[in-house]
């Protein structure tokens, strides 16, 4: 049995060992550098205020899939236009007619407003379906997608929606490059291989096992030939061996957690897989009325109500259609449907906690807890050295589950249900040393990060020189 233990993790080794030399070495690149996205604030900061004039037409009919927590209002092309759901056509406002496609003078009018003033108009490189930095199932409802150059010293390269219009991705070449050596190599993110989800998915989760059953059997070994050492030695090997044995037995287990907690990350067969928000959302937004006559008629409200809205955003509750309005300045405001400002008060916060205390089911006993205004990020609410939008609503409910509500809208940011919990813990703790603020601040989680990287690095180098060597003595 050590025999063909020993000829697993050797032949493993030559499988695998390069990969996981380049998951080191991807993982130290993407500790400083993440993977491109353009965040909803950098977007809302780039639309003009919505103008109301001749504002607003509505079509006769609306499509029967329309949830009232999806409509959005914002400018496109110099009109406003309202989108029905999160994946819909928009509708001109001033006529009532739907925009069935987006030109590219249109799309271009979208990226002029991300260009510097000294720069020159928006060059289009193209219409794409998809490449390295628009490859996940993200983007499908946006598809096809504009990329356009913005000719600035940074190289910026924006992709506008053909089918709604909106700005959903913006690089620099900076990002690019960086991330050729990080994200794509680390996550398999490769274009041809992630634009087949499934087979992707099913190459990380078995390429992460096979990592997970190399480490696991280099630990038990190294420990059974350190057991069986020559006294006064530390090892009975020498050489690249010898490097290979200690770093093992040092940062073997280190290893293993890594690989482990990346497998995690995928949630493989549905482990950990978190309920999610979805339902909750429509709990709590009831079913407020949203005919043509009701909408029009609601939306006329805010021609004066808030002259530098960019965007407008639906955010019913239990049945009472709100709004909420955000400026290009990240200032946001929960309007009424007279365009009456209503923050979210008391009432509203219980009214949330019943709704939300509902998904233990009918035979919960006491009164709900009221949400509590949090300020400062949690051990389950925080962003991995960014910042997270604070302040929130944080309810714990009597089975553990968290929500935590924005303090804006009341609508779920995040739920933690029991599987959500031990994800955090599983993955975000042991694949970055995440157990606490203390370890998340910097520079310390820079040196702890760079050191085990370094040990680990050591273990996966090594093993697959030997891997290599002994593969090239025999050819």
């Amino acid at each position: 049995m050590p025999r063909l233990i020993l000829l697993l993790h050797r032949y493993l080794g030559i499988a695998v060992g390069v990969l996981m030399v380049m998951w080191c070495l991807s993982g130290v690149v993407m500790m400083y550098h993440g993977y491109p996205v353009l965040r909803e604030g950098d977007r809302l900061a780039h639309l003009e205020p919505i103008a109301w004039n001749g504002c607003c037409k509505i079509p006769d009919t609306l499509p029967a899939a329309v949830r009232p927590g999806s409509i959005r209002i914002e400018m496109l092309g110099g009109r406003p236009v309202l989108y029905l759901t999160e994946d819909s056509r928009p509708i001109d406002l001033r006529t009532g007619a739907l925009i069935e496609s987006i030109t590219a003078d249109q799309a271009a009018e979208v990226a002029q407003r991300y260009a510097a003033a000294p720069s020159p108009r928006p060059r289009l490189l193209g219409l794409i379906d998809r490449d390295q930095w628009t490859v996940a199932g993200d983007f499908n409802a946006e598809r096809p997608l504009f990329r356009f150059g913005l000719g600035d010293a940074a190289d910026t390269e924006l992709y506008v929606s053909a089918a709604s219009g909106r700005a959903v991705q913006l690089t620099t070449a900076r990002e690019r490059f960086w991330n050729w050596l990080g994200a794509v190599p680390h996550w398999l993110y490769f274009t041809e291989l992630r634009r087949h989800p499934g087979v992707w998915s099913q190459v990380v989760i078995y390429a992460s096992l096979l990592g997970c059953f190399l480490a696991g059997l280099g630990i038990y070994l190294g420990v059974r030939q350190w057991a069986a050492r020559p006294s006064g030695s530390w090892s009975p090997y020498v050489g690249f061996n010898l490097w290979h044995h200690i770093a093992g037995l040092v940062f073997g287990v280190f290893t293993l957690t890594w690989v482990l907690s990346g497998l995690l990350s995928m949630n493989p067969w549905g482990w950990l897989q978190g309920a999610g928000a979805d339902t909750d959302s429509a709990r709590i937004h009831g079913a407020p009325g949203s005919s043509p006559k009701d909408l029009a008629a609601v939306l006329s409200a805010f021609a004066d109500a808030h002259p530098l809205a960019s965007s407008l955003k639906a955010a019913p509750l239990n049945g009472r259609l709100y709004f909420i309005a955000a400026t290009a300045r990240g200032e946001r405001l929960r309007l009424d449907d007279g365009g009456a400002p209503a923050p979210l008060g008391t009432a509203d916060l219980k009214v949330l906690a019943q709704a939300l205390v509902r998904t233990e089911g009918p035979n919960t006993p006491g009164a709900p807890n009221m949400p509590e205004l949090m300020t400062q990020e949690d051990n389950f609410y925080f962003n991995h050295h960014e910042l997270a939008a604070l302040p929130v609503y944080r309810l714990v409910l009597a089975s553990g589950t968290r929500y935590y509500l924005d303090s804006v809208s009341g609508m779920p940011i995040a739920k933690l249900d029991a599987e959500a919990r031990a994800y955090r813990w599983l993955h975000e703790g042991l694949h970055r040393m995440d157990f606490a603020a203390a370890l998340r601040g910097r520079p310390q989680w820079d040196a702890l990060m760079l050191l085990l990287m370094s040990g680990v690095t050591l273990v996966c180098v090594t093993g697959a020189t030997l891997g290599i060597r002994r593969l090239t003595r025999r050819s």
